[in-house]
Parts: C-alpha cells; sequence; structure tokens
C-alpha cells in the first residue's frame, strides 16, 4: 500500500477523488498549499509519492514545486501533477515533475498510473550495481568501468553519478545535488555541480554515448540508453 501527499486547495472537489485512491489501496494524506507551506508542517514518515494539484492552487505553482525539491524528506519522491487542460501550455521543467494528468480524472486512472510509476522506479532500485549501455557501475566495490576499461572517479564524482542513475531520468537541480552529495554542511557554490559534471562527462562518454543530459533551467538529469539495468 502506497503511501501519498495530495496537495490541493480545492478539497470540495476533490475529497471524492481522495476517497476513490483509498478505495484502491493508497493512503493519502491530505492537505491544501497554505498547510504545506507552513513551517511548522511535517511531512508523514513513509511518503512514497506525492500528488500535487494546480487546477485552482492559491499559490504559485513554481514556488511550491521548488518547497518540494528543497526539503530533504521530499526531494527524491516522485511528483505528479494535476492540471486542467488549458494549463497546459504553462508546463515548465523547472516544476521537476515525474508525471501528470489532465483534470478531470478519475480515482481508478489515478491510481493506475500511481502504481505504474512506483513500479517503474522501483526497477532501478539497485543493489550491487548500474548497468547502462558500455558503462557498468559496482555500487559495493566503488568501481566505474566504460567498454571494459576501469574509469578513474573521485569519490565525489562517484556519489554524483550514483545519485544520478539511481533516479533515471529524473531532473534534478544544482541545489538539490549539492545537498544530497556534498551535505547541508558544505558551504561551496553551486558551480561545485558544475564542474563534477564536466569532469564525469569527461570520462564515461569520451566513446560518445549521451548519459548525463542537461536540464535548461533546472539542472542534471541521468538518461541512459535503452537497455539500462540494475545488476543484482
Amino acid at each position: 500500500m502506497a503511501n501519498l501527499l495530495f496537495i490541493s486547495d480545492d478539497w470540495i472537489q476533490k475529497k471524492p477523488l481522495k476517497a476513490d485512491l483509498r478505495t484502491h489501496g493508497l493512503t493519502v494524506t491530505a492537505i491544501t498549499s497554505t498547510e504545506f507551506l507552513d513551517e511548522s508542517f511535517a511531512p508523514p514518515k513513509g511518503l512514497e509519492l506525492l500528488i500535487l494539484d494546480l487546477e485552482r492552487c492559491q499559490t504559485d505553482s513554481l514556488r511550491l514545486c521548488r518547497v518540494i525539491k528543497r526539503e530533504r524528506p521530499l526531494q527524491t519522491l516522485p511528483l505528479v501533477l494535476l492540471m486542467a487542460e488549458e494549463q497546459l501550455g504553462r508546463l515548465d521543467p523547472a516544476h521537476g515533475f515525474d508525471d501528470y494528468l489532465t483534470l478531470p480524472v478519475s480515482g481508478k486512472r489515478l491510481a493506475e498510473r500511481i502504481k505504474f510509476l512506483l513500479w517503474k522506479l522501483q526497477r532501478v532500485t539497485v543493489n550491487h550495481g548500474f548497468r547502462a549501455g558500455e558503462l557498468v557501475i559496482d555500487f559495493e566495490r566503488y568501481e566505474v568501468h566504460v567498454k571494459g576499461a576501469p574509469v578513474d572517479v573521485t569519490y565525489k564524482e562517484f556519489e554524483l553519478l550514483k545519485f544520478l542513475v539511481t533516479h533515471p531520468g529524473k531532473a534534478f537541480t544544482r541545489e538539490v545535488l549539492l545537498d544530497h552529495v556534498w551535505g547541508y554542511d558544505y558551504y561551496g557554490g553551486t558551480r561545485t555541480v558544475d564542474v563534477h559534471i564536466r569532469r564525469l562527462r569527461a570520462k564515461i562518454e569520451s566513446g560518445g554515448a549521451g548519459y548525463i543530459d542537461t536540464v535548461r533551467n533546472v539542472g542534471y538529469k541521468f538518461l541512459g540508453p535503452p537497455g539500462s539495468t540494475p545488476d543484482q
């Protein structure tokens, strides 16, 4: 049973949708955007996914998404946006979402999309390593190989690469990457991330394959070729 945080400022209309999600085996914590932004709000433990309803959102949507990506318990959770069809033209990659659906949507369809998204993400939950094309990463030995040849990477380069490959296709801001790889106590600037990304690209993409993608106005994501698989 997946544990979800559902943010909406239209609970009069969305209450049936919340009830439908629960009937389909999902645990839903429902709050408004104002409650979410309140400093006293503490995310429930064990959250697996966030739903953000933008149809009648009283808070700037980009601000909300940036807060979500700044909060350490929520940064890496998949984010699903709900919006009216006329809002699609304002859909911005800077929101950092993983999926979206246009309203109205049935609880059954939303539940199925959520379960599929969680299943897809679980497929890349790695135990020992990761393989994408000719790139092989051994998490236990801290080793990286390209075309069978070892690649010399620093500890931070390895941790940055590991974080990206375990969230394939998801874009992260430089601030989020800095926080996860270097930690809260690091006082360097976000340019540190750019430098490490540039070095990683030079080391693992020398054969022409592209693995790390730059998302304009957002940051970076791992974009492995078809056949990217976790090593068990």
